[in-house]
């Protein structure tokens, strides 16, 4: 549960900052597989299922069968998402509103970036002030931020890929957003590529890699190449070998990981993320209706490195499965 009640918040604010003050064990006071009356131990102390940290930001409770886990991070959770273009225009307010509430009752999203977002304001109206859009990211590619949580930077737009990029369906688009979490600003792109006729096979290819190019040249041209940077894209990667795509490969060859995947055609949106800036801490599909492609989700934490320190190994990819990956090495060395 990412959400809790203030009180549950307050009875646990004594616990985890004396848990974070010792490495976490079990006083021979208390039960271990079952208490000195021989009985089971069926309410093992809290502060043994405490991940530490230095970060009170986010507080999730999970209760099962009479056990209390409190987790204690801070994650940024990342949606990306293909709307659906025919979920916008007249007489479609019913379909935009179950868009606004997956985004925001089901994946809880800090952030997202769009695809087939054909109206940045009419989604708007839909979200309310639930989450606030980036202004001038339409069309095609919205970019919505979850105030009190993410604040805009000041900077937002969108930029053709050029016709290179485009296909016989569409013209091709990649959207951006300046955002500051944590007092720390980071870059959003969201971006659709081309798809099928001039655009299949190995052509495909090169007109993926032609506009993944578009996007890293706009992060020289924007002045926030040193900046954190995360992008969405429903990269339309399986006109050209999925993950051996050449505009993937690009990203790859040049700073970025994957976070996450979504299953839609086997796996053909991404969230990517600069490696030295991110560490991947979940992984989540949500979703489909009323779009044609599942939602999903990562979550995300800063490194050391953009703490301003040494940098940490990026984390491996994370699958489509729902996955909480700790960080059982770096617990061991505190330990």
């Amino acid at each position: 549960m990412r959400a809790l009640a203030s009180a549950w918040i307050v009875a646990s604010m004594g616990l985890a900052l004396s848990a974070m003050a010792s490495p976490l064990s079990v006083d021979a006071d208390t039960c271990d597989a079952s208490d000195k009356h021989g009985r089971p131990c069926e309410h093992p102390p809290a502060a043994q299922s405490l991940v530490k940290g230095p970060s009170l930001v986010q507080r999730r409770v999970d209760v099962h069968q009479g056990r209390l886990d409190l987790e204690i991070s801070s994650r940024l959770r990342v949606l990306c998402w293909n709307v659906l273009y025919t979920n916008f225009g007249g007489g479609k307010t019913w379909q935009r509103s179950q868009i606004a509430d997956i985004m925001t009752n089901d994946m809880k999203a800090d952030v997202a970036g769009l695809q087939e977002c054909m109206n940045e304001n009419e989604l708007q109206d839909a979200l309310g002030d639930r989450m606030l859009k980036a202004p001038g990211t339409d069309t095609f590619n919205c970019i919505f931020y979850k105030p009190g949580v993410v604040t805009f930077g000041g900077l937002s737009g969108h930029k053709h890929l050029g016709e290179e990029g485009s296909d016989s369906y569409s013209q091709r688009f990649v959207s951006y957003a300046k955002l500051e979490w944590e007092g720390k600003p980071f870059m959003l792109f969201s971006t659709h590529w081309c798809l099928d006729n001039q655009c299949a096979g190995a052509n495909g290819g090169k007109r993926h890699k032609h506009s993944a190019k578009v996007i890293l040249a706009l992060r020289k041209e924007l002045g926030v190449e040193d900046l954190p940077a995360i992008i969405t894209a429903d990269a339309n990667s399986h006109m050209d070998g999925y993950d051996r795509d050449d505009g993937v490969r690009h990203f790859l060859a040049n700073g970025f990981k994957i976070a996450g995947k979504g299953p839609m055609a086997g796996g053909i949106d991404y969230i990517f993320v600069t490696k030295n800036d991110w560490a991947v801490k979940a992984h989540h599909v949500g979703p489909t209706v009323p779009s044609d492609h599942p939602s999903f989700y990562v979550e995300l934490s800063w490194t050391n490195a953009a703490d301003g320190s040494a940098p940490t190994p990026a984390p491996s990819t994370a699958s489509s499965d729902d996955t909480d990956e700790e960080e059982e090495e770096e617990e061991e060395e505190e330990e």
